[in-house]
């Protein structure tokens, strides 16, 4: 089974098995997230193929702009040192896109311990008319990034930009 179709059952299957439990959980799923996954900002934390969320200050107040992201990091932008390229999951509007994201991202991880810009370059096609890639600039990310590990990435894919702000 090629990686896509393996990923694709994967996130049908955690849709299917928690649809309701996802609906009456949220915030406090969101809570415990923020309590047991908030770290400081670091050069670990912002690593390729974490997947983030943070308070971000842009540059460039009147472009449209995500203020809390919730990326998968690709690490170090090769053009500007002092960036990261991430996947921001809000400019996915779809539960099912996200969760599918998530668990493409998942699968590739598992065979690869870092994901860079190169290895997910064909799969943003895939989400074509969904600006997902971002580049970020370190010093205007926040002190505190909340930094989640693989086991919980299909659970917070589910997570809208809402679910984070408060």
């Amino acid at each position: 089974m090629n990686i896509f179709k393996k990923a694709q059952q994967k996130a049908k299957n955690f849709l299917d098995a928690t649809k309701k439990e996802l609906k009456k959980t949220k915030s406090s799923f969101v809570k415990e997230f923020k309590r047991k996954y908030t770290d400081k900002k670091t050069k670990e934390s912002l690593e390729a193929g974490n997947l983030l969320t943070f308070e971000y200050n842009a540059i460039d107040k009147t472009e449209k702009y995500d203020k809390r992201p919730f990326i998968v990091s690709l690490g170090q932008s090769q053009k500007n040192k002092k960036h990261i390229l991430g996947l921001n999951l809000h400019h996915i509007k779809s539960e099912s896109q996200r969760v599918l994201l998530a668990s493409l991202i998942v699968e590739m991880l598992e065979k690869k311990k870092k994901l860079y810009y190169k290895d997910v370059k064909s799969l943003i096609k895939k989400f074509e008319g969904s600006p997902i890639l971002r580049q970020y600039a370190v010093r205007r990310i926040s002190q505190k990034v909340i930094r989640m590990p693989q086991e919980v990435y299909l659970r917070a894919a589910t997570f809208t930009q809402g679910d984070f702000s408060s």
